[in-house]
């Protein structure tokens, strides 16, 4: 029987109230709430924290009885939103109450309220002018007046044309495309010396060529077909001649914060291939889970991937009291592999070290000094004593073991290793560190950090893999540092993923770092597309409306002598606004396809009015193969 209700609201002054009301007939007592939040609580009255772990908290009422029918009230001053006020995705999430012996009690959260309202964005009416909607756009495209009727009737000429319609069959019937029928208009592949990914599509009247020399060509000319047939009865006459501006087409998904499932990330790989992307960022550790079986340490996921509140990982990002989670076997990945391969998509697995590591050292505590238990030093997002130490012996034969067993599994060439926002202070009081400098002659921990990667680098190249990380990999260079932590050395070896800003990803050009532009205010698709109460996601670096995505121009500011290490752009996903799956579609769509606009077309743009009214044509063809998108 329900005993509490629990209302969550934001009032006037942007306070967080926790309404606890007794709706049973008996009095309960000593009461303890628990939840977690995207934003830190900065003051707290009403209750006592008995447990602060990231974001997510556990608060014993300061009232010792709630009597029946009345009511307890937590105020909670949170940190500050860049915007200044919060939306959907910042009250309480995964909430449940216990009794003081620990006993779950019946209650159910009500919706958040706001009391200062910020309304819905309303979006202008978009008229569909264009019959030819393909995202993103050809290069060339030189079409006659004259056009082949169809009839929705293809026949494919091409054995290894025929395989990849195998692989897209579903969807044609989706979209109810016909193109390998017994009859119809014959779709024929040419054998041309063209570059990686490219292709031409010769449209005359006695049928379709398609002229490419690889697997990415054939499969992107095929989808370009789609796009151009999907709901059209004739196709114009002429020539398509298209190809990649960028070799880096990426999206990251965040599977630590949230458990996806094998059908929930082939589902995105399809996506992905629907707007020819072709590199997923498959970020698979952080400090809320360690997602990937480790054949050398079978007990580290299975240990670490679930969380509820009677784990060894708490309930972080709306897990809740129950067991939540899962990780990947050896089988599971290799399937994600295999299948993205068939998209024409490489997978580069990340396990995010040395900090961002909060439950890999609670499941091997050895990774750090025995003396810290009682020390607790705090990352950005409120995760203590999260960064494993790169001095001791246990902790690299550790990593050789983990990497060992990636670099196996994974058949891509480059490894993420993270290295984004240690704590400045991670290692100040470690014994082991202080000698390891002493011994080394390092002043500074940045030279400690420097060393490490290094280190990491030399492992994955005995592997035959090379390294990218997050731009916090370019510590800053100090005169005391020693010869072999140069920064010539790194910057062969090490692709710099830049999410902070364009001055970063500047710097690491002109360090001669390959780049791949992932700026977080641009590609971050966790934050909010407006500040309406009633949008999801984070602030931290603005808001993203659909349209301010597709202004953004890569290049800016950037001389064009470096354009060569830009390797290309990449989505991000980060997963802690992602407590229920149904969020996830509006949060990547239609912004991911407008960042595959840019990948593939750099910053040859056409106005954004007569674009948007193709990318109004392709969420209507995306939303039958069960994508729904946010409007704009």
């Amino acid at each position: 029987m329900l005993s509490l209700i629990i209302t969550p609201k934001f009032n006037k002054n942007n306070t967080l109230d926790i309404s606890i009301k007794n709706i049973s007939k008996k009095k309960h007592n000593d009461l303890k709430i628990c939840f977690s939040l995207i934003y830190s609580i900065e003051k707290l009255t009403g209750g006592i924290f008995s447990k602060k772990v990231g974001r997510y908290y556990e608060i014993n009422l300061n009232k010792k009885d709630i009597l029946p029918n009345k009511h307890h009230l937590l105020k909670m001053k949170l940190q500050t939103s860049r915007i200044k006020t919060y939306n959907l995705s910042c009250g309480p999430n995964g909430l449940f109450v216990l009794d003081n012996s620990n006993k779950l009690i019946n209650s159910f959260c009500k919706k958040i309220k706001f009391e200062k309202k910020i309304p819905i964005k309303k979006y202008s009416k978009i008229n569909i002018r264009s019959r030819i909607s393909i995202i993103p756009q050809p290069k060339k495209l030189k079409f006659s007046k004259k056009y082949i009727y169809i009839k929705n009737n293809f026949i494919i000429k091409d054995a290894s044309l025929k395989k990849i319609h195998q692989i897209f069959r579903k969807i044609c019937n989706s979209l109810k495309i016909k193109l390998n029928s017994k009859n119809g208009i014959p779709i024929y592949l040419k054998e041309k010396k063209l570059s990686k990914d490219n292709y031409e599509i010769n449209i005359k009247k006695d049928g379709i060529y398609i002229f490419t020399k690889n697997y990415g060509g054939r499969i992107y000319a095929y989808i370009t077909l789609l796009h151009l047939i999907y709901n059209s009865k004739k196709i114009p006459i002429g020539l398509i001649k298209d190809g990649p501006n960028f070799s880096w087409r990426g999206m990251h998904l965040d599977c630590a914060r949230q458990f996806y499932s094998i059908d929930e990330i082939k589902k995105l790989l399809v996506y992905m291939a629907f707007f020819k992307l072709n590199r997923f960022h498959w970020h698979l550790t952080d400090n809320e889970a360690w997602r990937i079986y480790i054949k050398s340490f079978p007990k580290l996921a299975k240990e670490s991937s679930y969380r509820g509140y009677k784990k060894a990982i708490p309930p972080f990002y709306g897990s809740g009291y129950n067991s939540y989670g899962g990780f990947y076997s050896i089988k599971d990945i290799k399937t994600i592999i295999m299948y993205a391969k068939k998209l024409n998509i490489e997978i580069m697995p990340e396990i995010d070290l040395p900090s961002h590591s909060w439950s890999l050292i609670k499941i091997f505590p050895k990774l750090v000094d025995d003396n810290l238990a009682n020390k607790k030093i705090y990352d950005v997002a409120k995760y203590y004593n999260n960064t494993i130490n790169p001095t001791l012996e246990y902790t690299w034969n550790f990593l050789k073991k983990v990497f060992k067993d990636i670099s196996l599994l994974f058949p891509f060439k480059i490894i993420h290793v993270g290295m984004d926002e240690r704590p400045s202070n991670s290692w100040n009081n470690s014994a082991s560190v202080k000698k390891y400098m002493k011994k080394n002659k390092l002043k500074f921990y940045e030279d400690v950090q420097n060393i490490y990667l290094i280190k990491l680098i030399k492992t994955l190249k005995k592997l035959k893999k090379d390294t990218a990380a997050w731009n916090e990999a370019m510590v800053k260079k100090n005169k005391n540092n020693l010869k072999n932590t140069s920064k010539k050395y790194i910057q062969r070896n090490c692709i710099i993923f830049a999410w902070q800003n364009n001055s970063i990803a500047k710097k690491a050009l002109i360090n001669n770092h390959n780049v791949v532009l992932c700026p977080g205010s641009k590609t971050y698709f966790d934050m909010a597309y407006n500040n309406s109460t009633f949008e999801r996601g984070l602030c931290w670096a603005g808001t993203i409306e659909t349209k301010d995505l597709y202004k953004w121009n890569p290049y800016e500011g950037i001389n064009k002598k470096y354009y060569d290490n830009i390797l290309g752009i990449q989505g991000q996903l980060w997963s802690e606004t992602i407590t229920n799956k149904k969020y996830l579609d509006k949060m990547i769509n239609p912004r991911l396809a407008v960042l595959s606009e840019i990948a593939w077309s750099g910053n040859k743009k056409i106005r954004w009015e007569s674009y948007r009214s193709i990318l109004k044509s392709s969420m209507n063809m995306i939303m039958n193969l069960g994508w729904k998108y946010h409007k704009f």
